[in-house]
């Protein structure tokens, strides 16, 4: 079996893992020697998952994520469960679910984003005015320092920082998160997933930029439009073999049991 590794920049490949990929028979390539491989592996953080999204979406692989950064979402496999992880991997039995991703286009330029596309004020500090409309009509004008859509996997990513909801990864759905409204009314907005969303910078701000999953960033102009939909093909994503969503949402976030 033949896997696609994405390390976390600065890490060489822990000795315990190489040891456990040689039993196992398991041959890591380099993205640029991926056709042929059976999934992607990756070792490090969430961000080091995101840089690997695109590859192993457009060779429709699954991805597995090994934590070796500081949250891990994403990567939710712990080392000291990698062996069964592997072992199930290659029995055929690992737990695999299909996340939401979005097609995020600025002027003709389309990119994906398993956790979110946001615009963002520059730095002067100029509130920044977003047209946003849903579908064909008119939803609202946000002011403040910007705009997070998000999907229900990056609910718990910058969306969760900005006060925005928690969605479970398998629901269907797109959230709308404003970054400090200067307008009580604001609040975030769940949509259903085949929504389209347009949102237009209305207000001459300078230096305002589109940033898709922290690992791209596009300089957005005055009158400047984002479009954001669903995109028809879903990531696969391999999950822990031992531990449930809720199970790893309670670790992340501290969630202790109720003293009541």
């Amino acid at each position: 079996m033949r896997a696609i590794l994405y390390l976390k920049e600065g890490l060489s490949l822990p000795p315990p893992l190489v040891d456990l990929l040689e039993k196992m028979g398991i041959e890591t390539v380099s993205p640029r020697r991926g056709e042929g491989a059976d999934f992607v592996l990756v070792v490090g953080g969430d961000g080091t998952l995101l840089r690997a999204a695109p590859v192993a979406h457009q060779l429709d692989l699954p991805i597995l994520g090994i934590n070796y950064g500081k949250l891990g979402f994403l990567t939710e496999i712990q080392l000291e469960e990698a062996e069964l992880a592997l072992s199930r991997l290659l029995r055929g039995d690992l737990p695999q679910e299909e996340r939401m991703l979005l097609r995020v286009n600025l002027k003709g330029e389309e990119f994906l984003a398993l956790n979110e596309a946001a615009i963002l004020k520059g730095p002067l500090g100029h509130m920044i005015h977003l047209r946003v409309r849903a579908g064909e009509e008119y939803l609202t004008t946000y002011y403040g320092d910007g705009l997070i859509a998000a999907t229900p996997t990056g609910s718990t990513a910058y969306n969760l920082s900005a006060g925005g909801p928690i969605l479970h990864p398998r629901t269907q759905a797109l959230v709308l998160t404003p970054i400090c409204p200067f307008m009580l009314s604001a609040r975030p907005l769940v949509l259903p997933a085949e929504t389209r969303v347009e949102i237009q910078l209305i207000s001459p701000s300078p230096e305002v930029h589109l940033v898709v999953d922290g690992r791209i960033n596009r300089e957005l102009p005055a009158g400047g439009k984002v479009t954001i939909q669903r995109h028809p093909r879903p990531l696969k994503l391999l999950t822990s073999p031992t531990r449930s969503y809720f199970t790893i949402l309670r670790d992340k976030l501290g969630w202790g049991e109720s003293k009541i």
